[in-house]
């Protein structure tokens, strides 16, 4: 028989380092009561949260021990950053369909 496994498990590891820093901070600051955010969020809002949620996994990734497989060098890469905006900006979306 075939082995199946679920896809949300198929992620790559930088899925797990950065999503939950994504969900943390559109809790923090995706309400109705952030103009910069409501109804749609300013591409510099989205700019700010990118930033600071890049800032906060590398600071983590600096504290990995040597034999991590994943090595701060390997997201330091400018798509590293690309991929938190577009995981940011896909949560902000589907927030924004649960209204």
């Amino acid at each position: 028989m075939y082995n199946y496994e679920p896809l949300d498990s198929m992620y790559p590891e930088v899925y797990y380092r950065v999503y939950p820093y994504v969900k943390q901070m559109c809790e923090m600051y995706d309400n109705s009561s952030n103009p910069d955010l409501y109804p749609y969020p300013t591409r510099e809002a989205v700019e700010k949260m990118t930033d600071s949620i890049y800032h906060r996994v590398m600071a983590e990734m600096k504290n990995l021990s040597a034999d991590e497989e994943i090595t701060v060098k390997q997201f330091e890469r400018g798509l590293f950053r690309s991929l938190i905006a577009i995981l940011l900006i896909r949560e902000l979306l589907r927030r924004r369909r649960s209204y």
